[in-house]
């Protein structure tokens, strides 16, 4: 029996948000803007969960993709100010990102776009099955989840195979 593709959310990196709570300047050289999230509800990229009325947050500039291209996208995040409550578990997929319509974009190992495996997931049509599908293209290393009306980056999501029964 073939191994089944499987999808690994990626949380923006511990490293690089304790550079910016430490500096208060993201990686991009940007000042990190702190507020406090009066309603909650906000799209956390650090731990991938909602915020909280009254939770301290920051906004800082990411860039998803890990590699020096062209393709290589810098937008607004919303992170906890300090240290996540509840840091983001491999294998967790949050029922939130089935909520609203998603884009799917998708990228190569080299980085570059693959636009034929891009596609816009409509709210409740189910996100993670959408990767799995977008995933099972060799030719696609990762794709970035992104809100559809305002384009902003969610997380990036990998292929994960089990390991195979011996």
């Amino acid at each position: 029996m073939e191994p089944t593709t499987t999808v690994t959310l990626v949380p923006i990196d511990p490293a690089e948000l304790e550079v910016a709570r430490r500096t208060g300047r993201d990686l991009q050289g940007h000042a990190v803007e702190p507020f406090t999230d009066a309603d909650g509800g906000s799209q956390l990229r650090c731990c991938l969960e909602r915020s909280r009325a009254g939770e301290e947050l920051l906004l800082l500039s990411h860039a998803p993709l890990p590699v020096g291209r062209a393709w290589r996208e810098v937008g607004p995040v919303f992170v906890h100010a300090g240290a996540c409550p509840a840091p983001h578990r491999p294998g967790e997929f949050p029922a939130w990102l089935d909520e609203a319509p998603r884009v799917l974009r998708a990228y190569g190992e080299d980085g570059a776009m693959r636009y034929t495996a891009n596609r816009v997931v409509a709210a409740g049509e189910g996100v993670e099955a959408a990767l799995v599908a977008v995933l099972e293209d060799p030719d696609v290393s990762e794709v970035h989840v992104r809100n559809l009306l305002a384009q902003c980056f969610i997380a990036r999501a990998v292929r994960t195979t089990p390991a195979t029964p011996a």
